[in-house]
């Protein structure tokens, strides 16, 4: 007996979750990254080079979770892909809703 694939081949990977662990937002106006559990109302302001250290230490967030990153105001491309790096580099996973550079 032969099984087919499952699935949608749009070619469009699938989103990992519907709901990241934790979302950080660059913020262009304040020059820092807030970071925040998904279920936080308002987030912790850190600077973003610190942002992958706030999620792991004080937030406690395990690495295989699963992010997002959102921005306010005017966020330069580089600074956004910086960010992702590191937290992809930390072993977090990006939650794939968007493209982001």
């Amino acid at each position: 007996m032969l099984v087919a694939s499952c699935g949608a081949s749009s070619g469009t990977p699938p989103k990992i979750a519907e709901r990241p662990n934790v979302i950080i937002t660059l913020d262009g106006n304040r020059h820092a990254c807030v970071v925040a559990l998904d279920k936080e109302p308002q987030g912790s302001a850190v600077p973003c080079k610190e942002a992958v250290s706030f999620v792991k230490d004080e937030l406690r967030v395990q690495p295989g979770s699963i992010y997002d990153i959102r921005t306010v105001a005017t966020v330069g491309d580089t600074e956004i892909a910086s960010v992702r790096s590191a937290l992809d580099e930390a072993g977090y996973r990006f939650i794939g809703g968007r493209k982001l550079p």
